[in-house]
């Protein structure tokens, strides 16, 4: 069964499968996206991160979007999942070029904005998700905490 469809029933399903060990097809790039994006908040839930708020856009420009916005000892993250095939040319963090830091940039500033949430400390993390080639194998995260964004 294919579960391509942007849903909010479809991913619920698609995360009721994925928790019961049921890998996507790796040839969806979206489907794939939003695995990485799941396994992201399963792992920062584990480390004791609270989630806020998955996927955030703002409401002025639907092209400023955050992956994950979680907060942990008082300190607001802001979390870009970078989800690619562990036989990539470019890891994830790599993938992140200076387009891609501006625009996180402008979308975190947005989202102070818009939430009205004025947090002491905030910073950027980057979880890089490598997805396995075969589909016995478990994809392997890496978490870069503290990303130099904000100049």
């Amino acid at each position: 069964m294919a579960l391509t469809s942007p849903s909010r029933t479809w991913k619920r399903t698609e995360a009721f499968l994925w928790s019961l060990g049921v890998k996507p097809d790796w040839a969806n790039a979206q489907l794939c996206g939003r695995y990485g994006e799941w396994l992201g908040r399963k792992f920062l839930k584990s480390k004791g991160y609270h989630i806020v708020v998955v996927n955030w856009r703002s409401s002025f420009d639907r092209r400023q979007e955050i992956d994950i916005v979680c907060r942990k000892d008082g300190v607001l993250v802001f979390v870009e999942v970078r989800a690619r095939s562990e036989k990539a040319l470019v890891r994830g963090f790599n993938s992140l070029g200076s387009h891609k830091m501006k625009s996180l940039r402008r979308s975190f500033m947005a989202y102070l904005r818009e939430s009205g949430d004025e947090p002491i400390h905030h910073r950027f993390d980057v979880i890089e998700v490598d997805l396995p080639t075969d589909k016995g194998n478990n994809a392997r995260l890496f978490h870069h905490e503290n990303i130099a964004i904000f100049g």
